[in-house]
């Protein structure tokens, strides 16, 4: 198995970042592959919207965050299983839940929280808040993912959030000329032409589709889509997991002959030294460590020995590594 991979999806508000990730989640488990969906908008939490009948109590990832210490066993026990897919688990905030509801969390934190996913599924889909620049979790996931997709849509309002965020993001520790650029949510009779030639280029194209808005208000997004427009919405998905599996693959290749992970000879290295530390444990990590099975939702009654899997195994024994 392949290390795993941190994917960001970035946008505007309304540029379907959620169903996005959703989709692409769905698509991902398909070979049987743990995807671990973290949203970060505090703004209006989409756990309740996506999975308004599963229960949601004492699972906030404000919580998560703002614990002493982050576990293995902690980051299970906030998941929010996806009901119709035993391979997805949602990390999000709680209905109620604002700004100001927990304390404040370290970039550390939040960086410690990205590595341990990473031991616990196959995949850490990140859906970064709009508002990145207030909220840590989605900066350090812009800046320490293997891949970021920017959805843009076909509109000014884009247009503008673009040219005021997009300088946020000019270090070279964030990649921004590598994100791979979406144009979403495009409309019958939109000019999706100009509006790729104004973005710089864009690798692909995801049409508005309204059975997929219904699906959405129906909390239904883990249905097949069958119209015209959602089939093409679905290979256009499909490409873009072949993509991700792809950039897997490569880096897979180039980890059987891994160098230390050094700074720059300038001194000015791209991440802070506890980012490369943490970086440089998972591509050491033995392969064999990580199942094949669901993510397991620990729970207060005892366990049998046959379920959870081998993640399970190895924290009753209380190795939570």
């Amino acid at each position: 198995m392949s290390n795993t991979h941190l994917l960001a999806i970035w946008g505007g508000t309304a540029s379907g970042k959620t169903v996005a990730t959703v989709k692409l989640a769905l698509e991902l488990t398909a070979h049987k592959k743990n995807v671990a969906i973290v949203m970060c908008d505090s703004l209006a939490p989409a756990p309740q919207t996506l999975l308004p009948n599963s229960s949601t109590e004492g699972k906030s990832l404000g919580e998560l965050l703002t614990l002493p210490t982050i576990s293995q066993e902690a980051i299970l026990n906030h998941c929010i299983p996806f009901s119709t897919n035993k391979y997805i688990s949602l990390l999000g905030y709680m209905r109620g839940d604002n700004a100001f509801t927990y304390a404040s969390y370290s970039k550390e934190r939040a960086v410690d929280l990205l590595t341990l996913l990473r031991h616990v599924a196959d995949y850490v889909l990140v859906d970064v808040c709009s508002m990145f620049s207030s909220d840590v979790l989605s900066t350090v996931a812009l800046e320490n993912a293997d891949t970021v997709l920017r959805l843009c849509t076909c509109d000014l309002k884009s247009m503008s959030y673009f040219s005021s965020n997009l300088p946020l993001l000019a270090d070279g520790r964030f990649a921004a000329s590598q994100h791979i650029k979406v144009l979403s949510m495009v409309k019958p009779g939109q000019d999706s032409g100009e509006y790729c030639n104004t973005y710089g280029g864009v690798s692909y194209t995801l049409t508005y589709v309204p059975e997929l808005e219904e699906q959405y208000y129906s909390a239904s997004l883990s249905d097949k889509l069958f119209t015209i427009a959602g089939r093409e919405y679905t290979h256009i998905i499909r490409k873009i997991a072949a993509q991700i599996s792809v950039t897997d693959k490569v880096t897979d290749d180039m980890n059987q002959s891994v160098l230390p992970l050094m700074p720059s000879s300038s001194g000015n290295s791209s991440i802070s030294a506890s980012v490369r530390e943490k970086k440089q444990k998972l591509v050491n990590e033995p392969k064999e460590r990580r199942s094949h099975n669901p993510i397991p939702q620990l729970k207060k009654e005892k366990q049998s020995d046959s379920g959870g899997g081998g993640l399970f195994e190895r924290l009753k024994k209380g190795d939570k590594s």
